[in-house]
């Protein structure tokens, strides 16, 4: 099964380590710029927030879609899903 996260011209995922490695950096720069951007305008917190439980939002959809694109890679995936 291919299973993309973006969109349908997206490159299928292939498997949850790239997806962890994406996540990764975007863990490495993401905090930065939302403690600027509280520095920047402490009355964005509110806003700043939904930010950030967004990203984390999509970073979980991300490993879920990542998970389920290595299982699914198996051909044998398939028959076991066929038995259940």
């Amino acid at each position: 099964m291919e299973v993309r996260v973006q969109n349908k011209k997206a490159t299928p995922l292939s498997g949850i380590n790239p997806v962890i490695a994406e996540i990764g950096e975007r863990l490495q720069s993401q905090p930065n710029v939302w403690l600027q951007k509280l520095r920047d305008d402490p009355g964005s917190f509110a806003d700043l927030e939904k930010s950030v439980h967004h990203a984390f939002r999509q970073m979980a959809d991300q490993v879920v879609a990542g998970l389920l694109a290595q299982a699914t890679g198996d051909a044998d995936f398939a028959q076991s899903a066929k038995k259940k």
